[in-house]
């Protein structure tokens, strides 16, 4: 009986763990389940869509998929498109992928949208509606200056024009005024969300700790405010400080 179980227990983890679509070798006998790609990006989503059609012989106009597909064993173009037709599995994994690829996007429409509320909020003051939304607080760790260099970040930052790689997103800006490099950065990955200022170094024409500047690396420090976007809700849990 124990056996028996232990055998169960043992499928049921293979189950749990070979369940994300690595490409579309199957795509054309077996409808995908939602639990194939609950954890693929839009980008990787896009790329399992493509290859369902460089499977039938599509011709693309993009380089960087027609060089990769070109590259694949299995790959025949029919140089006509008008000639790629699908079966009815094929066009029903290729709707549901752009279901899927449309869903995300809202999501990420959805966090943006949020993001530019909590903006707001702090911008102007509004600690009880930070409290309320987002669970955010100020944890007082360095006083006065952890609320002014958050607004300093949310001012620096162009929450739209945050772009994709996969499951990470960025919008970084680096600012040397001759004495310090400070970066402020918001990064996006999965669904962890990181907002950043980061007092990181000497400017690039300082060239050493001399008697020219008054520049020490000991005053060095970054503050790392942490979100997570879970259920479509954005939500603070901690700052973390170092320096």
């Amino acid at each position: 009986m124990k056996q028996i179980l232990y055998i169960s227990f043992l499928l049921l983890c293979f189950k749990g763990t070979a369940q994300t679509l690595k490409d579309c070798s199957t795509c054309s006998t077996q409808i995908i389940k939602s639990a194939q790609i609950k954890n693929l990006s839009i980008d990787e989503i896009r790329l399992l869509t493509n290859e369902i059609f460089a499977r039938n012989g599509y011709q693309f106009e993009n380089s960087r998929f027609q060089n990769y597909f070109s590259e694949k064993s299995w790959y025949k173009s029919k140089n006509n498109n008008k000639a790629v037709v699908f079966n009815e599995t094929e066009k029903q994994n290729i709707s549901f992928l752009q279901e899927a690829t449309k869903s995300l996007k809202t999501k990420d429409s959805e966090l943006i949208n949020q993001l530019k509320s909590f903006k707001e909020f702090v911008l102007t003051n509004k600690t009880n509606e930070l409290k309320s939304q987002f669970g955010f607080f100020y944890e007082n760790q360095t006083g006065a200056d952890e609320p002014k260099s958050l607004k300093e970040v949310l001012n620096k930052i162009n929450l739209d024009n945050i772009n994709y790689y996969k499951s990470k997103g960025l919008n970084s800006v680096m600012e040397d005024n001759g004495f310090v490099k400070i970066v402020y950065e918001l990064s996006i990955e999965g669904e962890s969300i990181n907002i950043y200022y980061n007092y990181t170094g000497h400017s690039k024409i300082i060239e050493g700790f001399n008697e020219f500047t008054d520049y020490h690396s000991e005053n060095e420090y970054m503050y790392n405010w942490q979100f997570e976007f879970k259920n479509r809700k954005l939500n603070f849990i901690r700052l973390a400080v170092a320096g």
